[in-house]
């Protein structure tokens, strides 16, 4: 019998993934804080490890380590072990909205002044490097925003519980130790004509 992930669980493992870069990403706030040149350096990199995170643990182990601890694993339809090529497309709108939010960092760190910079907050810097994007980067955060909605309610809405990502990639999301139901056609015997295209 084949046991799809349940809402809560594809929830924890999200919530659990988001603690795994806390410390990462105090430690990032702390010293951009103190350089907006090293700013300036990490754009790529921290980009480049949040959503290299998730392709590479789900290409390399199915799961990433929220999956993991929640028990529950990403395969094909056919239940197969999923590979790069599905772990590349389930997260390529997320590469396509990290890539516009990577260009506007670069914009309002080159814009922003060190007054603005420098000896305020850190939600106060947060707002004023906000203040300094380019005005198409508000179209790619709604977007963004609704993406993520539309991800929740196709989920919600679909006996598999599948999201748009995995529609795109052709995955469905499974508690471990079950297996996926293949969603085949019924095969017709094969024609010595079609056997020899």
């Amino acid at each position: 019998m084949n046991h799809y992930a349940k809402f809560w669980q594809r929830c924890g493992a999200l919530f659990i993934d988001g603690l795994v870069f806390l410390p990462l990403m105090v430690f990032e706030g702390w010293l951009e804080s103190h350089s907006r040149i090293v700013a300036f350096v990490l754009v790529i990199p921290m980009a480049a490890v949040f959503v290299g995170y998730s392709i590479y643990g789900h290409g390399r182990f199915g799961q990433t380590v929220g999956k993991h601890l929640m028990g529950i694993r990403v395969v094909r339809l056919t239940g197969e072990r999923i590979g790069w090529r599905e772990a590349w497309l389930r997260s390529s709108v997320e590469v396509v909205f990290t890539s516009l939010g990577v260009v506007g960092s670069f914009v309002a760190l080159a814009a922003i002044s060190d007054a603005h910079y420098y000896g305020v907050g850190w939600m106060q810097r947060e707002q004023n490097l906000a203040a300094h994007e380019p005005g198409w980067l508000a179209w790619s955060g709604m977007a963004t925003e609704i993406w993520m909605w539309s991800e929740l309610v196709v989920m919600l809405l679909n006996e598999k519980r599948r999201s748009l990502h995995d529609f795109i990639a052709g995955t469905v999301v499974i508690a471990e130790g079950s297996s996926a139901v293949a969603e085949t056609q019924p095969t017709e015997p094969c024609s010595p004509v079609r056997s020899s295209l």
